[in-house]
């Protein structure tokens, strides 16, 4: 158990540290054993995360569809009724793309977790380092485009909650 959880550990280090390039820098023997030893255990972990990510990327896609359904309607209200709010405009113009992005990353991830698992570490444990590291890149990318699109979000809201002061502090109710 004790030796399980180290593995695990190590294959979470690996998916968060940044990036090495393999080629400048060789793996040595000891860290080839080591990733021999390791790699069924890391290979039951990544199927586990594939699992839980699964279900969280369509959750997620399913949540910023409706934001995005939301903010177009929203926008859309406020053109009919001759609102300038160009704050609101701009962030809403940059969603799409964002999350075009987002899907595209996870899609690029998603076959980056399986070129992993198809590789058999113990006879490839050097191929198998560097399909993990390029899945670990991809990963990075999905992480990306979530905090921007959290980002862009938290703008649009902060554009509605100065619009709203603006039109309170006008007496506008339309």
């Amino acid at each position: 158990m004790k030796r399980t959880l180290l593995v695990f550990a190590a294959l979470l280090t690996l998916l968060a540290t940044p990036t090495v390039n393999a080629a400048a820098q060789p793996l040595t023997d000891q860290y080839i054993a080591s990733i021999k030893a390791g790699c069924t255990d890391a290979l039951r972990g990544i199927l586990r995360v594939q699992k839980s990510e699964a279900v969280t990327r369509v959750n997620r896609g399913h949540e910023y569809e409706a934001l995005l359904k939301l903010v177009a309607a929203f926008n859309s209200r406020i053109v009919i009724n001759n609102r300038d709010a160009p704050a609101l405009t701009s962030t809403a113009a940059k969603l799409p793309a964002k999350f075009s992005a987002f899907q595209q990353h996870y899609l690029d991830y998603a076959d980056k977790v399986d070129d992993t698992l198809e590789v058999n570490c113990k006879d490839a444990p050097v191929t198998f380092y560097d399909k993990l590291t390029l899945m670990r890149e991809a990963r990075a990318k999905v992480a990306a485009d979530i905090r921007d699109m959290n980002v862009l979000l938290d703008e649009y809201q902060n554009g509605l909650n100065e619009l709203k002061l603006r039109l309170a502090s006008t007496g506008d109710t339309r």
